[in-house]
């Protein structure tokens, strides 16, 4: 249920809804002050969501700062890599993996391993989609690593979590069972780590954390980041508000 919920509750945070129902409002209200009030909400909501200088600051606030790859002198035992970076909608996809914007979590991943920072990859996420229709991500991964040459014994999949809870309880018992004294890297998006350090610390796995896939990026004082409106900005800031409510919910679930 608070699966089938937490998907749900995904429209309802999502700006560019916000931004739709004022205008909606401003069009179908008989009102004319109702109208105008909605019809300035809908601008100033236009205006901070589509303003990157803006975004930047709350997700510079927000991302988790860790150790950096040139920081880690002996290697860990185990990567453990969260899912979340696949697009299974792209075509053609029988003769390649696909991933979504959060590549780099995969990518930086593959390069911790190739440089000698980890000796395996642990792949947690089967499927997070709603109708379960899709395959699961640690094992279509695992298919794309063996094609790139990685050994079979380097790659450890758990692939049956659709949520990070899920992730952190399922890997705890891989761990636990298959590799109880090996030290572990933890690897995910800098704007999810939070909520991914709470529940794998509550799982009861001892980690080191290492944040890859910023979406926060150096500030620029230009009319494209000050000014102009980012297209891109109610995509931006939805990631960021779920993960914000998400972890408030995880909180009040005592997932973390």
């Amino acid at each position: 249920m608070f699966f089938v919920l937490s998907k749900l509750l995904f429209f309802i945070i999502q700006p560019i809804n916000w931004l739709a129902a004022m205008l909606l409002i401003s069009i179908f209200s008989k009102k004319p002050l109702r109208k105008k009030k909605a019809l300035i909400a809908a601008a100033i909501l236009l205006f901070f969501f589509t303003n990157r200088l803006v975004f930047n600051q709350f997700a510079k606030a927000w991302e988790l700062d860790t150790i950096t790859a040139d920081q880690i002198q002996q290697p860990y035992d185990i990567g453990i890599l969260l899912g979340g970076y696949s697009n299974y909608n792209i075509r053609p996809n029988h003769d390649r993996f696909n991933v979504n914007a959060r590549g780099n979590r995969f990518l930086n991943t593959y390069e911790l391993y190739r440089t000698g920072k980890i000796r395996k990859i642990l792949l947690t996420g089967g499927s997070g989609d709603l109708q379960q229709d899709v395959p699961s991500e640690g094992e279509e991964m695992k298919k794309f690593l063996l094609r790139l040459g990685v050994p079979a014994e380097d790659i450890i999949v758990e692939g049956k979590s659709r949520n990070t809870w899920e992730n952190a309880i399922f890997t705890k018992s891989i761990l636990e069972e298959q590799y109880p004294n090996a030290n572990y890297l933890l690897i995910t998006s800098a704007w999810h780590m939070r909520r991914s350090i709470g529940c794998f610390k509550k799982a009861g796995v001892r980690f080191t954390p290492f944040s890859v896939d910023f979406i926060s990026e150096v500030d620029r004082f230009s009319p494209e980041n000050a000014i102009i409106p980012d297209r891109a900005g109610f995509y931006f800031w939805e990631m960021l508000i779920k993960e914000w409510v998400g972890t408030v919910a995880y909180k009040m679930k005592g997932y973390n």
